[in-house]
């Protein structure tokens, strides 16, 4: 009825000789459907109202018109993940609306613009525009737009690593969404906040909120963000171990990615989806995804979803063993990593790469391999405060630029004063023929004065009352995320709320591939096993006595660098508190335990700490270890029972004369309880009911001599 309505109306407008006015009407309902076509993933026809809408526009020589055709033809191409492109269409919409004096329609286009280089990693010049986008949205005073950039600004600054600002920009978000009654908006501050969950490790935590996400986005209709959901619940569901709900999701995404035709976002559903093969020992199926994604991303320029394939197809060669393929598969990915300078992912090849060349015996090689991830590393270290560093001056202008917006309101209000003042003074010969009954008026008004100051100090009390009950959700927010935190502040490693969060899905996880082989499902699992090694600083008490805490931490500090010398990146490296250490070997083989050990002992002892002032620092470690499952043929321990055997292990190793290792391989006894003594394991041991390995020559001694 509405489209009837609306050709009626273009023909009167025709028929009574106002051809302009036609054409304005068409034009705005070409722009109205482009939206909705891109709402409801019509990409093409989307397309194709865009280039009408364009050429309607330089027909009519109308600036704004030009710069909103130029700003769909921009979404269009950031809906099909065409970065490039979209980047040159929204800097000349930018440019237009400029000229034309557009504020609303300038500041949609430069956080578009944010997002595009959000999404080709450049972080800093993404917040640099999201922050001029908000600064119109607040000079405007427009809600609905202030709460989508507090989203964009969310999302950029999850990227530069500063969670707390993100988290907080998020809320804002939420807040806003919320009190306007905005169903979309409240699913997307929902789906972010998951999302930042899930980068910090809460998993539990990321996954309800992507499924209060996904109901809302189901609500909506929005294809795309439905897509967004169903593909990071995939994911989530697959790092648990929940397979069969995985699968079903990230086919769901795949699905949907397909109708709306957006290829690269249907091919990092892929990448999920040839993962959670690979983790069900699908490899046949797992190639065959990752072989296609490389071929359309190589062909479709999608670079950095290029660098994750490259990275998944490495991983599951290492994990079929074929060592050639994996070279080859690290070789194209360091060098595209090195073109998109994503340094991060140039750094986790290297270390597959010095995984692969230690497992063909090269030692030289790998050395140099771990020589350049140590390098990419420091990189890293550096821009991320240079990032840091981009941000706070990007928050600090645009604070600046509000305070400069409220000295010019302050100013402008004092010269109102002024003139009211000169008013005041060339009509004071009437003022005072009427000042008998001003005088009245004025008391009259005193009246009122006292009232009103009654009802303002009402007010005060009530809004003072609601800013300490916010200052309080404030303090109980930053609280909880502290609570939440998962990093040593110290020394960057994970802390012991990571290991915990964590441990249990991975004891799972090895229990299953256990139990298909117990019920003759499938062959014996290799590298299926958990390691679990404690490690302990020898003499440090002596060593902050004598050089003071502060020499004391930095040898903690550095301690993480010769933790990663041995262990994998997807190893767990846990600070567990003062001068304890945890490392998690993650699905090795148990028989490659006592290497381990072995090797980190000599990285400590070997290898003096040079610390700037002093000679170098001697200092040399125990460590013990014992591997899960305890008993290949039945489940007889849990994470308690592991840490107190590890525990046992190790004070083992500093009885017996410290500098060295003591791993529980294997126990034959029920095990009910943590609660275990150094007693009843040396009963164990003569029963030969456990088997234990260490590094020293003579006894081994499991309590003080």
């Amino acid at each position: 009825m509405l489209r009837v309505l609306r050709l009626q109306l273009l023909f009167l407008l025709c028929c009574l000789g106002i051809p302009a006015l036609a054409e304005q009407a068409d034009i705005s309902h070409l722009y109205e459907q482009i939206e909705t076509a891109r709402q409801q993933g019509d990409m093409d026809k989307a397309d194709q109202l865009a280039l009408s809408y364009s050429e309607l526009a330089n027909q009519q020589t109308d600036l704004v018109e030009q710069g909103k055709a130029y700003y769909a033809l921009g979404r269009n191409a950031m809906e099909r993940n065409n970065y490039p492109e979209a980047k040159q269409q929204l800097q000349q919409a930018v440019s237009l609306f400029q000229q034309s004096d557009q504020s609303i329609l300038l500041a949609n286009a430069l956080r578009q613009l944010g997002l595009t280089f959000r999404y080709q990693s450049d972080y800093s010049t993404a917040l640099n525009y999201a922050y001029q986008a908000m600064h119109i949205y607040q000079t405007e005073q427009n809600t609905s737009a202030i709460a989508s950039a507090y989203n964009t600004i969310g999302t950029i600054l999850e990227k530069m690593g500063q969670y707390e600002e993100a988290l907080q920009a998020h809320q804002n978000a939420l807040k806003l969404h919320d009190e306007l009654g905005n169903q979309s908006g409240i699913a997307s501050a929902i789906y972010n906040v998951g999302d930042l969950f899930r980068v910090m490790g809460d998993n539990d935590k990321a996954l309800s909120y992507f499924l209060q996400s996904l109901e809302l986005d189901m609500a909506s209709g929005d294809p795309r963000n439905i897509a967004y959901s169903h593909n990071k619940l995939g994911y989530l569901y697959s790092e648990s171990g929940n397979f069969a709900q995985a699968g079903q999701h990230l086919n769901q995404a795949l699905a949907l990615f397909e109708q709306i035709h957006a290829p690269r976002d249907a091919d990092w559903a892929r990448t999920n989806l040839a993962k959670l093969a690979m983790e069900q020992g699908d490899y046949a199926k797992s190639q065959q995804l990752i072989d296609g994604v490389i071929g359309r991303a190589i062909e479709q320029h999608y670079k950095s979803l290029l660098v994750d394939a490259y990275k998944l197809g490495a991983e599951l060669a290492i994990t079929k063993g074929d060592h050639n393929a994996a070279l080859a598969y690290i070789d194209a990915g360091v060098t595209q990593a090195r073109q998109n300078n994503e340094r991060a992912d140039e750094a986790q090849l290297e270390k597959f790469r010095v995984e692969v060349l230690i497992k063909q015996d090269a030692v030289r090689e790998a050395l140099a391999a771990l020589q350049r991830q140590k390098q990419l590393d420091d990189d890293i270290f550096s821009t991320k405060r240079v990032t840091t560093i981009a941000s706070i001056q990007a928050q600090v202008d645009f604070t600046r630029q509000q305070n400069q917006i409220e000295l010019l309101k302050k100013e402008q209000a004092l010269q109102q004063v002024k003139t009211e003042q000169q008013k005041s003074s060339r009509n004071l010969w009437f003022l005072s023929l009427i000042a008998g009954f001003t005088l009245l008026l004025m008391l009259y008004r005193r009246h009122i004065q006292k009232r009103l100051n009654r009802l303002l100090v009402q007010q005060v009390d009530a809004r003072t009352l609601e800013l300490n009950q916010k200052n309080q959700e404030l303090q109980l927010a930053y609280q909880k995320l502290e609570t939440i935190s998962l990093t040593d502040k110290l020394t960057g490693l994970h802390n012991r709320h990571f290991l915990e969060s964590h441990i249990e899905n991975d004891l799972d996880h090895c229990q299953r591939l256990y139990q298909d082989w117990r019920a003759g499902k499938t062959a014996k699992p290799e590298n299926a096993d958990l390691v679990v090694f404690l490690i302990d600083l020898d003499n440090f008490k002596a060593l902050n006595d004598t050089y003071g805490h502060n020499i004391g931490d930095e040898v903690l500090k550095r301690l993480k660098h010769r933790m990663q010398q041995v262990f994998r990146q997807t190893d767990y490296l846990v600070r567990w508190g003062g001068e304890e250490f945890v490392a998690v070997a993650r699905f090795i083989h148990r028989e490659d335990a006592r290497n381990l050990a072995q090797r980190f002992i000599e990285t400590i002892q070997q290898t003096p700490f040079i610390i700037e002032g002093l000679a170098p620092l001697q200092v040399s470690c125990s460590l013990g270890y014992v591997c899960y499952p305890l008993d290949m043929n039945q489940q007889n321990s849990h994470w308690p029972t592991l840490l107190r055997l590890a525990d046992l292990s190790l004070y083992a190793a500093k009885y017996s004369g410290r500098n060295g290792w003591v791993g529980i391989e294997d126990c034959k006894t029920q095990l009910t309880s943590a609660n275990i003594s150094a007693a009843q394991l040396q009963h164990w041991l003569d029963q030969n009911k456990v088997i234990v390995h260490h590094s020293f020559p003579g006894s081994l001694y499991w309590q003080q001599p």
